[in-house]
């Protein structure tokens, strides 16, 4: 009866825990936002460049930003920007130690549409996040960043657009929040945490309901 009331006890306890993970799952899967929608979400502070229209602005010669000497807890640094003019010569140094250029060095062309550059900086050897310099081009060129966050995945978090003649029918149709769901950059997700607790949470009912047919059995 002791190891029935105490095995019922446990079962209930991994239940617990399982659906403690599951309304929790969207913590653990969120990632660090530094910069959200132009303005800072813990310490930080332009420099030069200034907020307009909820995206941080700035020459292109130089635009700078503190990202409040984040600690660097994931691999892959994302900034959702977009530039005008020449961009060829973008380029991006974190920390004033790691230099990205934007084109040779990850193979991107920014354009007057927001895009998600992945910087690797843990791979650079980055600890923490302290100036980003957004610099070379143009000093009549514009420098836009919108978001700026850490994250485990180097996935872009922006919805590629198909071309116009690809689209289909039904994709045309599709109710307006559903494009504007695809259209906000991500912050990270995953099911795996989920899943687990949907199968701890199932396999702690069979548990409790196989206890009861065993004792209605004796």
């Amino acid at each position: 009866m002791r190891v029935s009331k105490m095995l019922k006890g446990i079962t209930t306890m991994v239940a617990a825990v399982c659906i403690m993970m599951l309304m929790t799952v969207t913590v653990f899967a969120a990632t660090k936002e530094i910069v959200k929608d132009g303005a800072f979400q813990n310490t930080g502070f332009i420099n030069a460049g200034a907020v307009v229209d909820g995206t941080i602005q700035g020459p292109g010669n130089w635009t700078q930003l503190n990202l409040g000497d984040a600690a660097v807890d994931a691999p892959y640094l994302h900034i959702i920007m977009k530039a005008t003019g020449d961009t060829a010569a973008a380029q991006i140094v974190v920390s004033d130690k790691y230099t990205f250029n934007l084109v040779s060095d990850l193979g991107v062309t920014l354009t007057e549409e927001f895009q998600d550059v992945v910087l690797p900086v843990q791979e650079k050897g980055a600890e923490t996040l302290s100036w980003a310099n957004f610099t070379l081009l143009d000093g009549s060129s514009v420098y836009s960043i919108k978001d700026v966050f850490l994250s485990d995945d180097a996935a872009s978090t922006l919805a590629a657009t198909a071309p116009a003649e690809e689209v289909a029918p039904a994709e045309e149709a599709a109710p307006a929040e559903e494009a504007t769901e695809a259209d906000v950059p991500k912050t990270g997700s995953s099911n795996t945490l989920a899943i687990i607790a949907l199968i701890g949470i199932v396999g702690s009912a069979v548990v409790l309901v196989e206890q009861k047919k065993f004792k209605k059995a004796l």
